[in-house]
């Protein structure tokens, strides 16, 4: 329990309203409620799921990070404290109460904000590093994601550059709000459909980054002001206090309504994962292999749609 808390709002379960013409990439995990009952979902995740946990109940006081003011303190909006393995967790809090004063915040919210964020991940890391147990982690970052969105655009994550880097990422809904996620195609239902259809000469020219920047604006629009199109979608709404774990470079995904939201983003070096060819940059490479060749091969069936 978090010192000086008031009240905590009654937590809410996931409700999903699934569109018949995507995959069912949803996997309930109920049988976890704790690390105690927790078990890897390296093999889910690896294979592009939502994985939801609707047993899990992390204590949490919602109406404090809904209360968090980030017009007056505007780098909240996206803050992403990196945790420390070696330090203990006074020492962790101290630096990071050090860093939020450095942003702004009076000593007393600083320290406040704090607590609640100590808290949180004194319950979810052990949960976490078991659920991911195959994985051995190297830079530990969580993201406060304390910023409102409304309809961005569907999309999978992109880079400006390539990261070689793999990622284990779990999302939990701090706001007392419904946080609203739509969702599409996984990345291997964009490649399948796509394969043969863009010339290989322009991929060609792209490093293998861009070439997920293609997929991705190839079905989604070039940019984040399109936020609407025509590809189907599931609906997700996760309630106050819901955990799912997702791989947000391979389901595309669009925030529809959010306010108040954590991540934990820790790093995995690629030759860790259970299966590398999963890795967003082997999969880019070989799309664009596959693409020539069932390019070529349609060009050679089709001699007369060739210019």
């Amino acid at each position: 329990m978090v010192p000086g808390r008031k009240s905590v709002h009654k937590r809410l379960m996931a409700e999903l309203f699934l569109n018949p013409n995507l995959p069912n990439y949803f996997v309930s995990r109920a049988d976890i409620t704790s690390a105690d009952t927790a078990s890897s979902v390296v093999d889910e995740y690896e294979a592009a799921n939502v994985i939801t946990f609707p047993n899990l109940k992390v204590d949490i006081d919602h109406g404090f990070w809904g209360r968090v003011d980030t017009d007056e303190y505007p780098e909240l909006k996206k803050f992403g404290p990196v945790l420390m393995p070696d330090l203990s967790e006074s020492e962790q809090h101290r630096r990071l109460r050090n860093g939020l004063v450095g942003k702004g915040l009076d000593k007393t919210t600083a320290g406040q904000m704090c607590d609640h964020f100590m808290s949180i991940c004194r319950q979810l890391l052990p949960v976490y590093e078991t659920v991911f147990s195959h994985y051995q982690f190297e830079r530990r970052k969580v993201m406060w994601r304390l910023n409102t969105i409304r309809a961005e655009n569907m999309h999978v994550d992109t880079y400006k550059r390539e990261t070689e880097t793999h990622f284990a990422r779990m999302f939990v809904n701090l706001d007392s709000q419904p946080r609203i996620w739509h969702t599409s195609w996984r990345i291997q239902d964009m490649v399948q459909q796509a394969m043969g259809t863009i010339p290989p000469d322009q991929l060609k020219k792209l490093d293998r980054g861009q070439v997920w920047s293609k997929l991705n604006s190839s079905f989604f629009g070039q940019n984040s002001r399109e936020w609407w199109d025509e590809q189907p979608r599931h609906i997700a709404f996760f309630g106050p206090g819901d955990v799912w774990v997702v791989d947000s470079r391979q389901v595309a995904h669009q925030i529809f309504y959010g306010r108040r939201a954590l991540s934990i983003d820790f790093s995995v070096s690629k030759q860790h994962m259970k299966d590398p060819a999963r890795h967003y940059l082997e999969i880019a490479e070989t799309f664009r292999t596959d693409n020539r060749v069932a390019h070529d091969l349609h060009n050679a069936r089709h001699p007369q749609l060739v210019a």
